[in-house]
């Protein structure tokens, strides 16, 4: 039975995979980072399938573990489940592996699950899940499928914070019909959320009436750790500077020099390394930015952002005051803002399965956040803004791509409410309210 249990956009992924009766089901890589409710929503789908499991927890079970790690062969490895769990690979059993990465054999046993057991349900987390395909295990492309857990959306969040209502309107509202007075206390709700992030336990917190702040320090010193544990002290300082970096740059390009000034050959070699284990463990998303030409664009810098606006603010706004979404503030103090809009709206399109891409007509101007596709097979152009209200300026970078393609729609974020705005021709842009980001799939077509 579930004590607390908010229900997530995995949930109809994971009663589908488990309800599935197919042979030889690929194996399902539950992903995401450290605290996001990988396990918590996984043994949920479990309970509501209602059918016999076998659940181990590679980090607290240091004998599973052992006894994995000691089998050579898969055979032996399905003895262990038989003998041991009671787990069947041929009769249609569940196993769910929790921290599955803790294993350094498990890795090379995956292909033969779905091979061999053919009615078997099986699924492998962890918020470290890439390291279980270590040295020369190969990954088992055709064999696994993924899904990769993000924090709370702001509807999960409203419905962590008891107001469900309001999680229906974010939900299933006619965008045109939300009125000013709601869109002002969805605001104040949305700079709630981007204050406190989507950590579950933090939201939960929040809600109690409990010290969030110090469980969110906490939560982000355990991913400090999780690098200390695994490398070493001499990397911790280089994993820190690459989180503030994110943290404090955010909205700009992506340099190693924002992490440590001047570099020298073997740091910048260590850099990267740290960045693409951040971005394997899904604690940064990276967005490679294109031009108008393959060649012009392979030469751009990325953008990176955190998995978790609120860790973004933990971490950047520790010896700086937070800014409000509702507060009249210079320009200098909203472009601070803008940046952790554009960090959210980077996790709601990742959070639909969107590859991140941004675009730059050149090196130095003319700049797109982020590129998704409609599904009519167009690129759709999405600008992030932190403005209250719309001005001519705003649009400006969208109305380019606009001309520059010949496309016809686009689409800005704001804090601005929701308006559909024709051109006199057959460019249409509509603003889209942060608030109804999760929904930004389908906003983005035309109407």
């Amino acid at each position: 039975m579930d004590i607390i249990y908010i229900g997530r956009t995995v949930d109809s992924g994971l009663a589908s995979f488990i309800g599935d009766d197919s042979l030889h089901k690929p194996v399902l890589l539950v992903e995401g980072a450290r605290q996001v409710g990988k396990t918590r929503s996984v043994l949920h789908a479990l309970n509501r399938a209602g059918r016999d499991s076998v659940c181990l927890n590679l980090e607290r079970d240091a004998l599973a573990r052992s006894e994995v790690d000691a089998c050579r062969e898969f055979s032996e490895f399905g003895e262990l489940m038989a003998d041991r769990y009671g787990f069947h690979g041929r009769s249609g059993g569940i196993l769910f592996i929790d921290e599955a990465q803790e294993s350094q054999r498990l890795g090379g046993f995956v292909r033969f699950m779905k091979e061999e057991w053919e009615r078997a349900t099986v699924i492998l987390s962890g918020s470290t899940l890439q390291r279980i395909f270590r040295g020369d295990t190969r990954y088992p492309v055709g064999r696994v499928r993924r899904m990769v857990l993000f924090p709370f959306s702001f509807s999960e969040f409203l419905v962590a914070t008891g107001k469900p209502q309001l999680a229906q309107v974010i939900g299933e509202a006619n965008p045109s019909e939300i009125s000013a007075g709601r869109h002002v206390r969805l605001l104040e709700l949305y700079d709630a959320f981007l204050e406190t992030g989507g950590l579950p336990e933090v939201v939960l917190a929040r809600a109690r009436g409990g010290d969030w702040r110090d469980l969110r320090a906490r939560v982000v010193a355990d991913y400090e750790q999780d690098f200390l544990r695994l490398f070493g002290e001499r990397t911790l300082p280089i994993v820190q500077s690459c989180l503030r970096s994110v943290a404090n740059f955010v909205g700009g390009v992506s340099k190693n020099t924002t992490v440590i000034p001047n570099p020298s050959t073997a740091v910048n070699e260590q850099i990267n390394e740290v960045f693409q284990r951040l971005e394997a463990w899904h604690l940064i998303l990276k967005s490679n930015q294109t031009g108008p030409s393959p060649e012009g664009g392979h030469n751009y810098r990325p953008k990176r952002y955190l998995f978790d606006t609120g860790a973004l603010r933990h971490l950047r706004e520790s010896a700086v005051p937070a800014v409000n979404t509702l507060a009249k503030s210079s320009p200098a103090v909203r472009s601070l803002l803008g940046g952790v809009v554009e960090n959210q709206t980077a996790i709601d399109i990742a959070r639909q399965g969107i590859e991140l891409s941004g675009w730059k007509r050149t090196s130095s101007g003319n700049e797109i956040d982020f590129v998704v596709p409609s599904v009519g097979g167009k690129a759709v152009p999405v600008e992030c803004k932190a403005s209250l209200t719309i001005n001519g300026r705003h649009l400006r970078g969208l109305l380019n791509y606009l001309d520059f393609y010949t496309q016809a729609r686009g689409v800005l974020v704001s804090l601005a409410p929701y308006a559909e705005m024709g051109r006199g021709d057959e460019r249409r842009l509509v603003n889209v309210p942060a608030y109804l980001l999760e929904r930004l799939p389908a906003l983005i077509e035309p109407t």
